[in-house]
């Protein structure tokens, strides 16, 4: 991340459920959840997971604790086959059997290399080592990004799975109409800090929509109507 965005006083409370964290291309997002998943060095502040500071601590020991990012890269190993991509993050064969279960098109190309699958089967297995052992939260950085409408919506389906599983969400979107389908909280990004926080429910998406590609690009960007009109 050599041209990462700096974050300044962006504090962000990762609770149960999802938290969708929206932006333009260049907000900040994306290092944002590098520094949460231990890519990029936080020159100041701390990290906490479950009230424990792991801000010292690498990304491969923080996905250890429970903290796994789900990159925009996708995050598998092209080179590797589907089958061995799995046993990195899955060690036992029962295991990768049930992530096949979940995903039957990576069964069917388990001896495939991974840099060979569509954009939506490498999303598929990148999310999927965690839908059968559910980390504490999941960070998934653009996960719809570059998919068609069917593979954004089978990977959504797994987003909403793992939710269900009791995993914790953060969902980095520029797309906020996915974010809102799935989130509880919202966070706006703006140029590296929060622009605005709060529950979804009382997120107008035309506002948000204009707020954020950049037509008014200092204002909140909003509750609905109806949440005014309650204050």
């Amino acid at each position: 991340m050599d041209n990462a965005m700096p974050v300044d006083s962006l504090d962000v409370d990762v609770r149960p459920g999802v938290t969708g964290l929206v932006g333009a291309n260049g907000a900040g997002k994306s290092t944002l959840a590098g520094v949460a998943a231990g890519l990029v060095d936080a020159r100041a502040g701390r990290v906490l997971l479950a009230g424990v500071d792991v801000t010292r601590l690498g990304p491969h020991e923080r996905a250890r604790a429970g903290l796994l990012l789900a990159p925009e890269a996708r995050g598998v190993f092209p080179a590797l086959t589907v089958e061995d991509n799995l046993a990195v993050r899955l060690r036992d064969a029962d295991a990768r059997d049930a992530a096949y279960d979940r995903f039957p098109v990576l069964g069917e190309r388990r001896h495939q290399a991974a840099g060979a699958l569509s954009g939506g089967e490498q999303q598929q297995l990148a999310l999927v080592g965690a839908l059968v052992d559910p980390p504490r939260v999941v960070i998934a950085d653009e996960p719809t990004l570059g998919l068609s409408p069917m593979a954004t919506e089978v990977v959504l389906r797994a987003l909403e799975d793992l939710k269900a599983a009791g995993t914790s969400l953060v969902l980095v979107e520029e797309r906020a109409r996915e974010a809102l389908r799935l989130a509880d909280e919202v966070v706006v990004v703006d140029l590296g800090r929060v622009a605005w926080s709060g529950p979804a429910s009382q997120v107008d998406l035309d506002d948000l929509t204009s707020a954020y590609l950049g037509h008014e690009p200092h204002e909140v960007p909003g509750a609905s109507a109806e949440s005014e009109r309650r204050r």
